[in-house]
């Protein structure tokens, strides 16, 4: 593992959160399927991450009730979603002081992962952690996640449109919400897989 990977995990380890690291995709997969009981549902958040991962049709094959917005059910998947006995998702941005950052559209994702689901499992690539902190992990997502996102969404915002994020003439953008989470909230486990591949945005 790196010494990024090493230094963030064991920051995460110190704000309580469960950590594991993977050196390969594959090993990701295979530590996240084993986190999560038999039988137990599943809700996603939008992820390219858990998209590239492959780890939707995994917990299908698996046996496992998955709700995810990105499948057919649509958004009728976020209030099952939100009662998941697990909540999957990906974090933008990880600080190697422990701070795990995100920005949310709607917020339904952000809203899981502090509160509602059993237990939940966040999982982010090697590209996703941020040397220094919250305003380091903030510019990070701003011009790597949201022009990205904006562009597959087909949005109009500045960041979909030119590539840069520019909020003063951005009227209704996809940076609604920002969450910084610094423990695990309602005493419920927290796994953060961090993974030693970049993943998604």
């Amino acid at each position: 593992m790196t010494d990024l990977i090493t230094t963030t995990a064991e920051a995460l380890r110190q704000h309580g959160f469960l950590v594991h690291c993977a050196p390969t995709r594959e090993e990701a997969v295979r530590c996240v399927l084993s986190l999560i009981d038999e039988g137990a549902t599943v809700g996603v958040g939008g992820s390219m991450t858990i998209r590239e991962l492959g780890l939707a049709e995994a917990l299908q094959s698996a046996g496992h009730a998955v709700h995810w917005h990105w499948l057919p059910e649509g958004p009728a998947a976020f209030a099952p979603a939100r009662e998941a006995d697990v909540y999957l998702a990906s974090a933008n941005a990880i600080t190697t002081e422990g701070l795990i950052v995100n920005i949310d559209g709607t917020g339904n994702r952000v809203a899981a992962m502090i509160h509602g689901p059993k237990a939940v499992i966040a999982i982010a690539g090697v590209n996703k952690l941020v040397e220094g902190g919250v305003a380091q992990a903030i510019a990070r997502i701003k011009r790597e996640a949201c022009p990205a996102n904006a562009k597959r969404l087909g949005l109009t915002t500045p960041c979909g449109l030119t590539g840069r994020c520019n909020a003063l003439e951005c009227e209704r953008g996809m940076c609604n919400v920002i969450t910084i989470q610094e423990h695990p909230t309602g005493k419920r486990p927290y796994h953060v897989v961090l993974v030693n591949e970049a993943l998604g945005y």
